[in-house]
């Protein structure tokens, strides 16, 4: 069995869509659900935002289960000018080298060097300090913490996501906060309403931010799609 792990419900609702024979069920605070993906049985997990809670989620799901192979995947910032809205890009310095070959057989993906952080990189200036020392190219919020507990039980990982903030843009963090609660994982619409009207600089760049989610969850959906067809069938 193959665990899918993303830290939103919206990263991994596509997906779940185009899954037959589900069975949904929590673990404390971890979401999961057991089911049928292409004629392979998969266990997709809900881990969470940022690394502790990831790392935390992640422990438990190996508590319950023994996958034998671990892809995490989700939404991710672009460090560099060339990485654009969509675009899916697997880790280099994260994935196992035993899975790489297994991904250059595949197509619709770029990799990339990663790095995570516990905040939102919402400007440029910010992502430039990144990618200027540390030399990566996409950052996010969860694969560091997760990729060590996996890497642990000697199971072969991917780091997968797919590009929703670019290089340039300015991400309206305020409005972020407000229309999501990381801590329960899900949105809060009426109090995301309540900031933009006392806010309203922000809405234009939230909605350009929103605009973009359906671009990357589906393209991220597809390369799943590929990936699942190309791993190891004992898996």
């Amino acid at each position: 069995m193959i665990c899918y792990a993303f830290p939103l419900a919206h990263e991994a609702g596509e997906l779940l869509k185009r899954c037959t024979q589900k069975e949904e069920f929590s673990i404390g605070g971890l979401r999961c659900t057991l089911a049928n993906f292409r004629g392979r049985p998969i266990l997709v997990a809900l881990v969470g935002m940022g690394l502790a809670r990831a790392e935390a989620n992640t422990q438990t799901i190996f508590q319950y289960f023994r996958p034998k192979g671990f892809v995490l995947a989700g939404y991710g910032g672009a460090l560099i000018p060339q990485l654009k809205t969509g675009q899916v890009v697997i880790s280099t310095n994260f994935s196992s080298p035993e899975v790489l070959p297994f991904l250059r057989l595949l197509s619709g993906f770029d990799f990339a060097s990663f790095c995570s952080v516990d905040e939102i990189v919402s400007t440029p200036a910010r992502r430039d300090w990144f990618a200027q020392n540390n030399q990566l190219q996409v950052i996010d919020m969860e694969t560091a913490g997760v990729a060590d507990v996996v890497f642990k039980r000697s199971v072969p990982f991917v780091a997968v996501r797919s590009v929703t903030d670019e290089y340039h843009h300015v991400l309206p963090t305020g409005a972020l906060a407000a229309g999501f609660d990381a801590e329960k994982g899900r949105a809060t619409p009426l109090r995301l309403l309540i900031y933009l009207a006392t806010h309203p600089k922000e809405f234009g760049p939230f909605k350009k931010f929103v605009a973009g989610l359906s671009i990357a969850r589906n393209n991220l959906t597809k390369f799943l799609e590929q990936l699942n067809d190309e791993l190891p069938s004992s898996w």
